[in-house]
């Protein structure tokens, strides 16, 4: 496959990045080079800045009515459409996941559009209070200019739904995708420019870590929303705090599975499996420690066995394919790095599933077994599943809620227990007996506790993130 040209996008126009970076882009099922990723220079960064500052202070966008704003979003939705096989396609190429599911989150990025579009054409930007004989006006405004970080785990998906949200919002944005997997981000930004959006009002840079730091950094960009890993959230989030700058952080986990006895161990153990295959497991609710109640331990392992020995690896272009690569040799290295860690820790390593006959960058799923559990307390994001037994509740809660992290949780246990056990477990988002990719309901936040991130996700929580409140009265 071909990769597009990656192109920034300035002040309506397209602009070539200044410098390549020095690693190469693989196609990942293959190991083959595909290509190099680009980065944009200190004077491009600036000239966004500028531009997307004074498109906001201008009031081209900001200004518009709900309803002008959300026949516009409509607009990107219906070139999304348009683009939707060439996003599926390379984003499976470079991040090795199954086509499959990025096809799904490729129709994600015309439905986030149209999710903030109907938001925005049902939403009032204002609330009166009635106080004594006075009136008291609550109005949300747009906070400025929005800088939107994405990662290239799932990168379309993540990628249109801040945007979407933001611009719904009425803030004007500038976009840096990973410069992992920047090719669906191209596909984006042309459905954006075909909108014809007004001038300034959407910018988008490729680049690494330096670029998105002089972004996050520069006191013209009002807010942040980022998603990636734990160092990089941690940048962002000291940045954001030394200039009193809002910041929405999703930043992954390191998610517990709790199984009780009790509960049905076919479900668990097909759970069990989907949160190693599932995207490879590289993605933040993947499953990180597995936490098994001791009188049903074996019981529930061989049944874990018997289906990983059944999970089909190999190219992700194929439908057929249930678990494809890592996304690069550099992050294939790292999850090794840590299962030897893990080995000379004293850990007893199990990989069962058949691995392909291709170059590309592909992991086993891996069960780590005998350690204790103050060794496993750091995220993989990875298809590496951390296994330990407790006695009773008491130490599953402890075990549960062990990490710095709080993202996602995963309970199998009788319905009603699984309920009650549920409000005890510090994560964001609990599911009960099922483990699946997408949210419990598309009207939920997706919150994050812990270094998992700040501010909740979701579709009205994240269009509301990029809105602040003004209150207006005449004192009683």
């Amino acid at each position: 496959m071909v990769l597009p040209d990656f192109n920034n996008w300035i002040n309506n126009s397209w602009q070539r990045p200044e410098y390549a970076l020095e690693q190469s882009l693989t196609n990942a099922s293959s190991g083959v080079e595909i290509g190099q990723p680009l980065s944009s220079s200190k004077e491009q960064i600036e000239q966004a800045i500028v531009v997307a500052n004074r498109s906001f202070e201008n009031g081209v966008w900001s200004e518009l009515s709900n309803q002008v704003r959300s026949q516009y979003l409509l607009q990107v939705a219906d070139r999304l459409d348009q683009q939707l096989a060439a996003i599926a396609a390379v984003d499976t190429v470079q991040t090795g996941v199954n086509i499959k599911l990025t096809t799904a989150f490729a129709q994600v990025c015309s439905q986030a559009f149209r999710i903030s579009a109907n938001i925005l054409s049902t939403s009032s930007n204002q609330t009166w209070l009635a106080t004594q004989d006075k009136k008291v006006l609550v109005e949300r405004f747009p906070l400025g200019v929005a800088a939107i970080i994405a990662p290239w785990n799932a990168p379309a998906g993540i990628a249109c739904h801040k945007l979407a949200s933001a611009l719904a919002a009425g803030c004007s944005v500038i976009f840096k995708p990973s410069e992992w997997a920047a090719g669906s981000a191209q596909y984006i930004a042309q459905a954006l420019a075909q909108a014809e959006l007004p001038a300034g009002v959407f910018q988008m840079l490729h680049g690494d870590a330096g670029v998105g730091a002089q972004i996050v950094d520069d006191h013209r960009v009002n807010c942040v929303s980022f998603t990636g890993g734990a160092l990089a959230g941690a940048a962002v989030g000291k940045s954001c705090g030394q200039n009193i700058k809002p910041m929405q952080l999703e930043l992954g986990g390191n998610n517990p599975m709790i199984v009780f006895a009790g509960a049905d161990l076919d479900a668990a153990a097909d759970a069990v499996v989907a949160g190693l295959v599932t995207m490879n497991a590289q993605w933040c609710r993947a499953l990180g420690r597995l936490l098994i109640q001791e009188s049903i331990q074996a019981e529930l392992l061989a049944k874990v066995r018997e289906r990983l020995a059944k999970v089909v690896m190999g190219d992700a272009s194929d439908p057929e394919v249930q678990m494809g690569p890592m996304i690069h040799k550099g992050h294939l290295q790292h999850l090794q790095a840590r299962i030897n860690h893990y080995q000379a820790l004293g850990a007893r390593i199990e990989q069962i599933t058949p691995l392909p006959d291709l170059n590309g960058w592909f992991l086993a799923p891996t069960l780590v077994h005998d350690l204790d559990p103050s060794l496993t307390l750091e995220e993989t994001f990875g298809p590496v599943a951390c296994v330990h037994t407790f006695k009773d509740e008491t130490e599953a809660k402890m075990l549960a809620n062990q990490t710095v992290y709080g993202l996602a949780a995963y309970i199998f246990a009788e319905t009603d227990f699984a309920w009650q056990f549920a409000r005890k477990v510090r994560a964001g988002v609990i599911k009960i007996n099922k483990l699946s990719l997408f949210g419990l309901s598309p009207d939920a936040p997706r919150p994050a506790w812990g270094k998992s991130g700040v501010a909740d996700e979701g579709n009205m929580a994240t269009f509301e993130f990029f809105r602040g409140s003004k209150v207006i009265g005449e004192p009683a």
